[in-house]
């Protein structure tokens, strides 16, 4: 499922992109930040695999340049950030180690009520996302290590329009990273997945 989601995403844009205006109406710079929900990830550790990472709540941040079409069409690159703090693998505390993801990704919006002040929107995007474990003690080793990952989002959210220019916005994001492959301090293996719910306020400035 997780890697036929990432395909289907990768066909819902492209679909997007060829129902869009070919002229862009607006220009826009956007700012994010939020809530970032870890959901519980697989990881193999130590030569043992199917183990249960948790993760304390933390924050996320984002930045975004894109293209308004004329119909209610969104284009953006984005790049965020999002961490997580190890609560714990398997049945062992993890207090101490760090998750964090810092990912590039292409976005495709859609508005359900174009020109509207109050205007529902749903969105998508994929890319790619550099996973890093900091500090984190997992039985005799430490894992303080990156890989990098392919990453998708699925996204539904409002947007408040407060003059011609600037639009307040509110979505939930879910979050994912595909398998990503580290290496601990005994060289051994470690693999680690990643899912995130997000709630992101954002800002963002026509021109």
């Amino acid at each position: 499922m997780r890697r036929i989601m990432p395909v289907t995403i990768v066909a819902a844009l492209c679909l997007m992109a060829g129902a869009a205006d070919a002229l862009a109406q607006t220009y826009y710079l956007g700012v994010r930040g939020g809530y970032n929900y870890s959901h519980e990830s697989q990881v193999q550790a130590g030569g043992a695999s199917g183990l249960p990472a948790t993760f304390d709540p933390a924050g996320a941040a984002a930045v975004a340049f894109g293209f308004e079409w004329t119909d209610g069409w969104r284009f953006e690159g984005e790049v965020s950030w999002r961490r997580g703090a190890f609560d714990s693998i398997g049945a062992l505390p993890a207090n101490n180690g760090d998750a964090e993801i810092y990912a590039t990704l292409v976005n495709v919006y859609y508005g359900l009520r174009k020109d509207a002040i109050v205007n529902p929107y749903l969105g998508g995007g994929v890319g790619v996302a550099r996973l890093s474990v900091a500090d984190l003690a997992v039985g005799a080793a430490t894992v303080d290590d990156f890989g990098v990952g392919m990453a998708w989002q699925g996204i539904v959210g409002v947007d408040f329009t407060l003059s011609q220019s600037w639009v307040l916005s509110l979505d939930y994001r879910y979050f994912a990273v595909e398998e990503t492959k580290l290496a601990d301090s005994l060289n051994q293996q470690f693999k680690i997945d990643y899912q995130g719910s997000t709630a992101m306020l954002g800002l963002r400035v026509g021109f």
